[in-house]
């Protein structure tokens, strides 16, 4: 070892001593994107985050090469991993095992170059300047991996917080915590404090009750505004959350009189939440730009929802439990989408006879019926054990090779056991840490089905908000009114068929000689098959 040592001028025993040795590797590597090359890099990473005897501007520059080569891979493979993501097959499996491995070991390599720092090893005052840096790609690393298993609704192991805060801690003492950087080309600045707060605020954000799609949004739109978010060593009104650096684990909700302490840290989403109100504004009028939009897979409906769920779960007041949970062990039949929601529950049809009241309260039984559309069942139920219940929740565990659909944000009409109703719900979060188990919140236990014809709305009518799909061309639409729902503004709330949502629409419930006029007036969330809207009825002669 010391003849090795000595003459590579005292490096260490490792093909990737230093920069020009790295580059000598990297060049060999083979073209293309590959699994099998991002795990090679790994390798190298964790080898060179684990061999003594760098110094430590050494094992930072070859680092920074491993991260870049590694670059070429990640980006492709994320997009391949979250296009499949609902395969459930063992190559999309491979890309998740490989990338979080990667993204592992990339975080504690560029920390290790911090701690080489911290310690003074040789090399150490050469990189000075670029410990911020190694603290934001540190930081970035692990919020990647983070996101990861989110996605794959796996938690995040309390023991995961305390290298990132003992890292933290180091920066404020030298005064790095806030010294702004470009973590990588093309982007605008960032600073190892934003990236701590944009993993603290996923976190906090409840991120098991998005869909993949509307997580991956919401940690883009947390990148770009979690340097706005507040942060404070004292209590602040502004500050509703708490972190302890000494104590590790993962932030939470402030206690009423929190005191301060050396090690608390105070956070809140303070004017981040102000900058993502006014883009939802832009959001409702259709005016962002391309650059605002977060990329172009995502409509100004996605973006509306996940901004209003940050508001509500990073706000002053994030939501409580408000319902006791209680055990209920028994069998619940399942069904997923819109339709086969339509086809099971309460249904006015065409000439039914049957009317709804200003409460939404169904005023007659169904008698010669005519339908609007003659159709066959859609969807066999599944099978799911439920283990607990609310008043307006339950819990369930999906059985193996059962709810391949299922993910928040789903849709879903359940049954319980023995009952003949079938209740609205939508499943609000995921659990894969052992068997998959799902929470589910109900919407509605008397919901009704009908048929909606398309009046128009003034300069809305025929045009679609949605506006990338093109003109609007819808003439009727599936609903399903949700009379014990909670009310929006003292508005009552509806189902409705996806990208048909359009402020002020006015539209004719089908129910014949009964029919009745309605006008949407606010949107609350859009889901894969689904938009959730509040509405107020029309006086009669009015449209």
């Amino acid at each position: 070892m010391l003849d090795w040592l000595k003459q590579f001028g005292g490096k260490p025993d490792h093909p990737l001593r230093d920069a020009n040795a790295a580059n000598e590797v990297l060049a060999g590597l083979p073209e293309g994107i590959s699994v099998d090359t991002l795990e090679q890099l790994s390798h190298w990473v964790g080898s060179v985050k684990d061999t003594p005897g760098f110094a430590c501007d050494d094992r930072l520059a070859v680092m920074r090469l491993l991260d870049q080569a590694a670059a070429v891979h990640t980006g492709p493979l994320f997009n391949q991993f979250l296009s499949k993501i609902h395969q459930q097959d063992r190559t999309t499996r491979n890309i998740w095992d490989a990338l979080c491995e990667y993204w592992g070991r990339l975080a504690e390599g560029y920390a290790q170059c911090v701690a080489d720092f911290e310690h003074g090893e040789k090399g150490a005052k050469n990189v000075e300047e670029e410990m911020p840096l190694a603290l934001a790609r540190a930081l970035r690393a692990a919020s990647l991996r983070f996101k990861l298993r989110h996605l794959r609704f796996v938690g995040i192991d309390s023991k995961a917080w305390a290298p990132l805060y003992r890292m933290y801690a180091f920066a404020e003492l030298k005064g790095f915590d806030d010294r702004p950087v470009v973590a990588y080309a093309r982007e605008v600045h960032t600073t190892a404090r934003a990236e701590l707060l944009k993993i603290m605020l996923l976190y906090l954000a409840a991120p098991h009750e998005f869909p993949p799609g509307q997580l991956e949004l919401a940690f883009r739109i947390l990148a770009r505004f979690a340097i706005s978010a507040e942060w404070s060593r004292v209590p602040q009104a502004e500050c509703n959350f708490v972190l302890d650096l000494g104590m590790g684990g993962p932030p939470s909700n402030m206690r009423a009189k929190e005191a301060a302490g050396a090690n608390k840290r105070f956070i809140g989403g303070g004017q981040a939440l102000s900058k993502l109100a006014e883009l939802r504004l832009l959001s409702e009028k259709n005016m962002l730009s391309e650059e605002q939009r977060f990329g172009q897979e995502f409509s100004p409906a996605q973006i509306i929802t996940v901004i209003k769920h940050l508001g509500v779960y990073l706000g002053v007041a994030p939501p409580q439990r408000r319902y006791a949970r209680s055990k209920a062990v028994a069998e619940v039949s399942v069904v997923h989408g819109l339709k086969p929601i339509c086809q099971r529950v309460t249904k006015i049809e065409l000439g039914s006879g049957m009317a709804l009241g200003e409460d939404m309260d169904v005023k007659a039984k169904t008698a010669n019926i005519m339908k609007l559309v003659a159709e066959e069942i859609e969807s066999t139920p599944e099978t799911w054990v439920q283990k607990d219940q609310s008043e307006w929740g339950l819990g369930a565990d999906i059985p193996p090779d059962l709810g391949k659909w299922a993910e928040p944000g789903k849709i879903c009409g359940i049954q319980l056991h023995g009952e003949k109703a079938w209740w609205v719900g939508i499943i609000r979060r995921i659990d894969a840490d052992n068997a998959l188990h799902c929470g589910i919140r109900i919407f509605s236990k008397r919901a009704v089905s009908v048929w909606l014809r398309v009046l128009g709305a003034g300069e809305h009518q025929a045009a679609n908000w949605e506006t990338s799909t093109g003109s609007f061309s819808y003439d009727y639409l599936r609903a399903v009114m949700l009379p014990d729902a909670l009310k929006s503004h003292d508005h009552p709330v509806m189902i409705l068929e996806n990208k048909t949502y359009v402020p002020g629409q006015l539209c004719e419930v089908m129910m014949g000689e009964h029919s009745r006029l309605l006008k949407l007036v606010e949107f609350l969330e859009e889901g894969e098959d689904y938009v959730r809207a509040a509405f107020e009825w029309q006086p009669p002669g009015k449209g």
